[in-house]
């Protein structure tokens, strides 16, 4: 797998604090999670945009970061390896709590739920493509539960069931909003 240069540059700008806050997300957490902010290539776009960075890291070594830019499109690092966001957070935890999303992971932070993580990909109505949860499926093994709180649409309803097969029913809990 390619690996992503870190470099370590944790400085937001006014504009996304405020966004982040006006979404109930604190800098403090913004800090805790390593969410960075620069320019980069937008293949929907097809031009430099300014984006919010989602850094994901197993060890504290960065192996992937998803890219949001302002009109709420996404990407992956190429070729890098798939791998749950904010995965070191489950370890020495009994319970892991598995969502759709990055900003919904930021929300759980930041109501103090220490064992987030969230799918790289969000939910997909037509193909479940979970071989991010094959790259991290060691960091579930010794969890007493797993609590699913994904979106009720279709799609995430979806990988709630595929979820609850892999791990099976007798550790897994969903979450409705």
């Amino acid at each position: 797998y390619l690996k992503p240069e870190w470099k370590n540059e944790l400085k937001l700008s006014d504009k996304a604090v405020k966004w982040f806050e006006s979404r109930g997300i604190s800098q403090s957490t913004l800090i805790k999670m390593k969410i960075s902010e620069g320019k980069e290539w937008m293949p929907q776009t097809s031009k430099e945009e300014n984006t919010i960075q989602f850094n994901y890291f197993i060890n504290n070594e960065l192996i992937n970061i998803k890219y949001r830019d302002g009109r709420k499109n996404f990407k992956l690092v190429k070729g890098a390896e798939k791998i749950f966001y904010n995965i070191d957070s489950t370890v020495g935890h009994d319970y892991v709590v598995i969502v759709e999303g990055e900003m919904d992971a930021l929300s759980f932070v930041e109501a103090k739920v220490e064992s987030v993580v969230s799918v790289p990909n969000g939910a997909t109505l037509n193909r479940l493509n979970l071989d991010y949860l094959d790259n991290c499926i060691e960091y579930f093994e010794d969890k007493k539960k797993i609590i699913i709180a994904v979106d009720q649409d279709e799609a995430g309803q979806n990988l709630q069931q595929e979820l609850i097969r892999r791990f099976g029913a007798e550790v897994c809990y969903t979450l409705s909003f």
